[in-house]
């Protein structure tokens, strides 16, 4: 199965946007600080990183690809800080004291969704079986990689986090499966991706523990 380039296809890539936004949204009503952080899944990157590689994946081409991703995190965002509104009405703690809904952070996100959608134009690259494309293949498994061992080291330290453990160890099995299948050169795929996950959880994760 493939996204198109068709208004019925873009149409579903919002509704799953639309769909991540109330299950990070959900999530985010349980406590941070506890051994499961249910509500880390709003803020890490874990979540994403696994969704918009899935996306990209399946889209159709390279400008299929960035759209589906940028439709997709913008409507992702917007229900997100949408609902956080709706919530601000009842619950104390949601409540943005000069907006219904955050402006400011839905603005910054919207920009980062932009920015993956150029990043997502470029890794659709990895379709054209050379050496590159299996470093390309190894991109999403560098940066989930990092945050991977990242919450490891917070769940050892803090007692925290091991909801993301389980999801992001989950995303990196399945985004393994999916790529080294695919990877005409498996050797370049498997040392960058286990170079990339050392190099960012060191640079990323670790020093803010």
């Amino acid at each position: 199965m493939r996204f198109k380039d068709s208004f019925k296809s873009y149409l579903l890539v919002i509704g799953l946007g639309l769909l991540a936004g109330i299950i990070t949204t959900l999530l985010n009503l349980f406590p941070n600080d506890t051994l499961w952080s249910l509500s880390s899944i709003a803020s890490v990157f874990g979540f994403w990183m696994i969704t918009v590689t899935l996306i990209v994946y399946f889209s159709s081409s390279n400008k299929n690809a960035s759209i589906n991703v940028f439709l997709y995190l913008a409507s992702m965002n917007f229900n997100f800080y949408f609902l956080q509104g709706v919530l601000g009405l009842f619950l104390p703690r949601f409540h943005n004291v000069e907006n219904f809904i955050n402006w400011g952070l839905l603005n910054k996100y919207n920009a980062l969704a932009l920015v993956c959608a150029i990043v997502s134009f470029v890794l659709y690259y990895w379709n054209k079986n050379n050496k590159i494309s299996s470093v390309l293949y190894a991109l999403p498994i560098c940066g989930l990689g990092s945050e991977t061992i990242g919450v490891i080291f917070y769940l050892v330290v803090a007692h925290t986090y091991l909801f993301q453990v389980f999801l992001d160890c989950l995303g990196l099995a399945l985004l393994i499966c999916l790529f080294y299948k695919k990877t005409n050169n498996k050797l370049i795929f498997i040392s960058t991706a286990i170079l990339g996950s050392i190099i960012g959880s060191c640079i990323f994760y670790i020093p803010f523990l």
